[in-house]
């Protein structure tokens, strides 16, 4: 049973039931201090409204259930209230009359459809009038929760289509660099490493249309992918690139696919492919109290520029907008970048990261 088929009922027996028991308090309070001074016994006009007001509560409240989940606007709905509360009223007006003409009123006058509207009709318009503002109030309350979860849906939707499209933005770039350093090493008859950068092109790849959305994964999972990814430009670079993993123990934690690729794009980039000679970047994971810290830099970093970057790269802008889509503030996206600088510092919630058990 759905969420929207037993809360919003259960709403409306509640408020219904407080209304009218809350009528009858008031009613037989009136009675139980005005009937007594005019000398009447007070228990048959209790008798008569509660025979009354049970026949309303019955009837409304059946009322109320049947039309609670229909999709009416406010107008509509209170149309078809009327179209059943008025011969409602038209019922308990004479048998309120004569409830009271039969327990309480004997030798009395009877009344006719006159008098009854001109003198008592007020006596059922009112709580009908009341409880039908009662129920407009929560039928209101109810079409606009549904209103907004709808509009909470699209926007998750949207949500969803946003981070899917940066997601696909994010997956590998390097598909010709890899094919055409596959072609040199066939070419010059490298077949091991041939077949080793297959195997690691396989892996990420494996990787990549694995996880198709943005659900976490086993951080080891997308450790392997990263180590894959950079394998495969130690291939492609050889002695120009060395990499230095620095991996402290970490509890069992997930992270989004594909997160840390980005940064090693990046860095390959602009260290690897813009300088010269030997180019050495460490990868750093280790956690605090609050966070899941990920650094990749070039060691050693040359000491004329270590200010953040004004201009980032389209790779990093879309994972920075992933990150915030995701986590919000509390995710983190550093970068220093510079003729020869990298240095990129990823901070993400632990909190959002532990594996549920």
């Amino acid at each position: 049973m759905t969420l929207w088929s037993t809360q919003p009922q259960h709403r409306f027996w509640y408020f219904h039931l407080l209304y009218w028991l809350f009528y009858l308090l008031l009613k037989f309070t009136h009675i139980g201090v005005l009937v007594p001074r005019q000398g009447d016994q007070s228990w048959p006009f209790l008798l008569s409204y509660s025979i009354i007001t049970s026949l309303a509560i019955l009837v409304t409240g059946l009322l109320g259930q049947h039309y609670l989940m229909a999709s009416f606007s406010l107008t509509q709905q209170l149309k078809r209230l009327l179209y059943w509360l008025i011969p409602l009223f038209f019922v308990l007006l004479p048998l309120r009359q004569r409830l009271l003409e039969f327990y309480a009123l004997d030798n009395r006058k009877v009344m006719t459809w006159f008098d009854m509207l001109a003198g008592t009709s007020q006596l059922i318009l009112l709580p009908l009038a009341g409880w039908t503002a009662v129920y407009m109030l929560i039928k209101a309350n109810q079409l606009y929760q549904r209103e907004f979860i709808a509009q909470q849906a699209l926007l998750n939707q949207a949500r969803a289509a946003r981070l899917k499209v940066l997601r696909y933005q994010l997956n590998p770039h390097f598909m010709f660099n890899t094919l055409n350093a596959l072609n040199s090493l066939i070419v010059s008859r490298q077949g091991l490493q041939a077949e080793e950068l297959i195997q690691h092109l396989s892996t990420f790849l494996r990787h990549s249309l694995k996880n198709k959305d943005d659900k976490l994964i086993p951080l080891p999972q997308e450790l392997d992918a990263l180590s894959a990814y950079l394998a495969i430009q130690q291939l492609r670079f050889g002695e120009r690139l060395v990499l230095n993993w620095q991996l402290q123990p970490l509890p069992k934690l997930q992270i989004p696919p594909l997160l840390l690729q980005p940064l090693a794009e990046n860095a390959v980039l602009y260290t690897v492919a813009e300088v010269s000679g030997p180019v050495q970047l460490d990868i750093q994971l280790h956690c605090d109290d609050k966070q899941l810290k990920i650094i990749l830099c070039r060691v050693p970093q040359p000491e004329q520029d270590n200010a953040e970057a004004t201009v980032w790269p389209a790779g990093l802008s879309q994972l920075a907008e992933r990150l915030d889509l995701m986590f919000g503030q509390k995710a983190r996206l550093q970068l220093k970048l510079s003729a020869g600088v990298f240095y990129t510092e990823l901070c993400l919630p632990l909190e959002s990261l532990y594996v549920d058990h």
